[in-house]
């Protein structure tokens, strides 16, 4: 019986620690590195690191992925940080997009690299009412590239402006579509508003 118990304690604490790797792999791999300050912040610039994070997971509170086009981690239960899944969620994504700061109130232009675990502090509602000194409301109808879509609870990036009602918009989704580059009609959306970034060059 002893042995029996033993080994059923054993197989418990096994069961216990592989199901928590599951769910603690992906940030061991992150930094915590300084970002780097940017003189410059043109609007290709920007598409092009929104575009090399897609496929790219999706990690709610997250802000870290590696460019290797896969989601390490799919399917987390959805609005849990703990559980340390790859990806950016849709604020953290346009935060590190829009090279912010950790500061609220410095509007400086700071690369954060894919592997540097930072959300930033605001959430899409933040975004949607131009919290922060580099944020500020747009008309929508004057939204263009890397100009964003915000409601309360999600944001998205104008990648490229269609002329069929709607946007390309990279945005950072949800666990099981993970963050890519989407068709969406936000612009018409009354629950989204535009957001700008102060800042750009160019």
């Amino acid at each position: 019986m002893k042995a029996f118990l033993l080994a059923f304690g054993v197989g418990l604490l096994l069961a216990g620690a592989s199901g928590a790797q599951a769910y603690h792999r992906f940030w061991a791999r992150c930094n915590y590195d300084a970002p780097t300050f940017m003189t410059t912040m043109t609007r290709d610039a920007g598409q092009d690191y929104s575009n090399a994070a897609r496929y790219e997971g999706y990690q709610w509170g997250g802000g870290c992925w590696n460019y290797d086009d896969v989601d390490s981690y799919p399917y987390d239960p959805p609005g849990d940080a703990s559980t340390h899944g790859e990806g950016g969620d849709c604020s953290g994504l346009t935060f590190k997009t829009w090279r912010e700061s950790t500061d609220q109130w410095r509007d400086g232009r700071y690369y954060w690299r894919a592997l540097r675990n930072v959300h930033g502090p605001y959430t899409a509602g933040g975004f949607k009412s131009g919290q922060g000194a580099p944020n500020h409301t747009v008309n929508k109808s004057t939204a263009g590239v890397m100009d964003a879509f915000a409601s309360d609870t999600h944001i998205g990036m104008v990648f490229f402006r269609t002329l069929y009602g709607g946007d390309q918009i990279v945005e950072a989704k949800c666990e099981a579509c993970g963050t890519n580059i989407f068709y969406r009609t936000y612009r018409s959306d009354p629950n989204y508003g535009g957001v700008g970034r102060w800042g750009w060059t160019g």
